[in-house]
């Protein structure tokens, strides 16, 4: 439902989309096809994206031969879902397998996310006047969300340039963007979500299998209550402080044990949690 809502606001600046809507509903034309057309590619990029994520773990498991459950939408406003949940049925063979498991989707859903708004934004740079006239927007504020995301978007939609063209307007504009590029942008901030190292996450299953379970049980309540006054003082509380309350709800507990936590997942394993975390530190620190 949420998905839909966010998907449908996209289109709630554009004059030209809202009148026809308006005019469809008044003369109880309900023939929508035009409207669907329009939405399917940013509902595609998203449901992909997510697919990938949520298939990358599948295959880990199905590989190492261990259960995982069906995954379970979280709910969010400010985006189309935070995250979906899933939990282990069976233990895996060791904390190098678990960290296997957790990596792989949010690794994979980045992947496919930075691609998808970066296709979108070729596409946007192309698009004629009559396919603008059409075209989903978001409002600076938004952008501005995502360091990464943001200047990606600055970056390419600015012709290169340096200036700062677009996260420097006013936060209220709106900037029409092609639905790829909005469900890649939304898909970045999901999946960066999904890597903060909070207790059943999957960035606290690579916490988990990294630093054992006492030193995952600090590090992941140093990083809430961060994040926590960060979403208070930082004006960024939509997000992060809503995806705090749901993961207080619905992903606190720590995932069952492996039956070997006793071997170290290795240096290799370390250098790749380091390298998501920092993309997910850069997608969800606001641009300014």
């Amino acid at each position: 439902f949420f998905a839909f809502v966010f998907i449908i606001s996209t289109f709630g600046q554009n004059d030209v989309v809202m009148q026809r809507l308006t005019e469809a509903n008044n003369n109880s034309n309900y023939d929508l096809t035009w409207f669907n057309q329009l939405i399917t590619p940013l509902l595609l990029s998203l449901g992909v994206s997510q697919f990938l994520h949520e298939s990358a773990h599948l295959f880990v498991a199905k590989k190492d031969g261990f259960k995982m459950t069906p995954p379970t939408i979280l709910p969010s406003v400010a985006l189309p879902w935070l995250s979906f949940q899933n939990r282990l049925k069976t233990s895996p063979k060791n904390l190098s397998q678990l960290f296997d498991f957790a990596s792989a989707g949010p690794a994979v859903g980045m992947a496919s996310s930075i691609a998808f708004l970066l296709i979108g934004l070729q596409l946007t740079v192309n698009m004629d006047a009559t396919q603008l006239q059409y075209a989903p927007s978001v409002p600076v504020g938004f952008l501005n969300f995502s360091s990464l995301g943001g200047n990606i978007v600055d970056y390419v939609l600015s012709g290169g340039s340096d200036g700062g063209i677009i996260l420097k307007q006013d936060p209220n504009v709106s900037i029409p963007l092609h639905p790829l590029a909005i469900g890649g942008f939304a898909g970045m901030m999901i999946n960066a979500l999904d890597l903060i190292p909070l207790a059943g996450t999957d960035g606290g299953r690579m916490s988990l299998a990294l630093l054992g379970r006492p030193g995952h049980l600090a590090f992941s309540g140093v990083i809430f209550l961060v994040l926590f006054g960060y979403s208070l003082f930082a004006g960024h509380a939509d997000i992060i402080l809503g995806y705090l309350f749901i993961n207080t709800f619905t992903q606190k507990d720590l995932e069952i044990p492996s039956r070997n936590e006793v071997d170290d997942v290795g240096l290799g394993k370390a250098a790749i949690a380091l390298l998501l975390w920092s993309t997910a530190i850069l997608t969800l620190v606001p641009a300014s």
